[in-house]
């Protein structure tokens, strides 16, 4: 809701903005309330035109944090460690948000945490990550504690005309047209333990989640796909994974994915056929890289699998199509 203020000091009226955008104004008055993500990317690609602030979904998050995730942003703060707290978050964070996914990974002694838009090429995109981006920073502030600090912070965005809120916010090198969009910090964090986490209120919302999970009457179809190229982007490829994530059997899940004439290893292939365009369009990952990061034993595997889809090598492809 800070958004809104900042729309009205601008001289715009933030529920007309709204409807515009194809929302009303009433979706924000609660953090579980669903706001469909493109149109969460128009309101704020609309502001950011209307109020000429390039950094306007920066500035909205400033001073956001957990209670942005609702009954998520509960059960992190009861898990045991910061990595576990993060994990649950990569976990159950389409139950909050079903257009990016985030993941945590170790690189030596850096950690990351990276926020990824799921679809391309979405309008207002970059100023939601902005914003994920800056909840993400004070969720691990509030979960480290004093001295915590991040290494670098990373926008697989161009950058805004000011970047000094940025710098100011993050508090660490900033950089933008990057590989990805994520935070940079030291890994002896993630084993941090949460000050006042309560184990037993941890379990009852775990419960609570995969009560509502097992409760949706639209775990089936586009949700599907979505929660599969979630699951790729943070490096999860089993059934199993899926299954957990609906808190379904897998018996449930399979007759589920019948239903609509699909099976996993269709959603599979399609999320990471889309991954691995965007990563050879829009970056320059090593292939090498992107195979793993896709789950493939070897970039061989990786190279047939996607001659199978796109009919040439990811080399080749990647030649014809440059970044936009």
């Amino acid at each position: 809701m800070a958004l809104f203020p900042l729309l009205r000091e601008r001289g715009v009226d933030p529920e007309a903005l709204a409807a515009e955008a194809g929302l009303s104004a009433q979706v924000f008055a609660s953090p579980d309330n669903v706001v469909p993500f493109e149109a969460l990317c128009r309101l704020l690609q609309l502001a950011r035109e209307r109020t000429g602030l390039g950094d306007i979904g920066l500035r909205a998050c400033t001073t956001t944090g957990l209670a942005a995730l609702g009954l998520l942003g509960y059960l992190v703060a009861n898990t045991e460690s910061v990595g576990r707290a993060l994990g649950a978050a990569q976990e159950f964070l389409h139950i909050h948000d079903e257009g990016a996914t985030t993941y945590v990974a170790s690189q030596g002694e850096s950690a990351v945490l990276g926020y990824e838009v799921l679809t391309p090429g979405v309008a207002g995109a970059d100023q939601v990550t902005f914003g994920a981006l800056a909840i993400a920073a004070n969720v691990l502030r509030g979960l480290c504690g004093a001295g915590f600090r991040f290494q670098e912070v990373d926008f697989a965005y161009r950058a805004p005309a000011d970047i000094s809120l940025f710098r100011s916010f993050f508090g660490a090198p900033v950089r933008f047209d990057a590989e990805r969009s994520a935070l940079f910090f030291e890994a002896r964090w993630l084993a941090a333990p949460v000050a006042g986490a309560d184990a037993f209120i941890r379990e009852i919302l775990v419960e609570k989640i995969r009560q509502q999970l097992a409760g949706a009457a639209d775990a089936t179809g586009e949700r599907l796909r979505r929660v599969v190229r979630s699951l790729v982007a943070g490096g999860r490829f089993t059934a199993d994974d899926l299954a957990a994530a609906f808190a379904l059997s897998r018996r449930t899940l399979a007759r589920r994915l019948d239903e609509h004439g699909t099976s996993f290893r269709e959603l599979l292939d399609d999320a990471r056929f889309l991954a691995a365009r965007n990563l050879l369009q829009s970056s320059q990952v090593p292939i090498a890289e992107i195979a793993a990061r896709l789950g493939y034993s070897d970039t061989p595997a990786f190279t047939r699998a996607f001659r199978r889809w796109a009919g040439t090598s990811p080399a080749e492809w990647r030649q014809r199509h440059p970044p936009m």
